[in-house]
């Protein structure tokens, strides 16, 4: 019975593992789609009224896709981290926003 338990919890580990590894992935490949569609201004352009550089798409399918994408973040960063086994890390409790804390949101 204990090599069958020690079996399975091995088993466990490995799948932990690597959905950890394939959900930082995915983060890595979120952070570079949602780096191409945020907003270039920092907050106190934006509070300033400057201008934003032209975007490739109508601001409405803009606004959507980051939206989208913003909850995309919030959803892989919460299995990465249920992944690892950190969830209830201290950090986040304390209201670390995550990987998407430098963004214009």
């Amino acid at each position: 019975m204990d090599e069958a338990i020690r079996r399975a919890n091995a088993r466990m580990r490995h799948f932990r593992g690597v959905a950890a590894s394939v959900m930082s992935e995915a983060q890595n490949l979120w952070q570079e789609i949602w780096d191409a569609v945020a907003d270039p201004r920092t907050c106190e352009e934006i509070l300033n009224g400057e201008d934003a550089p032209s975007p490739p798409w109508p601001e409405p399918t803009r606004r959507l896709l980051t939206d989208k994408l913003h909850l995309l973040g919030i959803h892989i960063d919460y299995a990465r981290r249920l992944c690892e086994g950190s969830i209830g890390n201290e950090s986040h409790e304390k209201g670390d926003p995550g990987p998407w804390q430098g963004s214009s949101r």
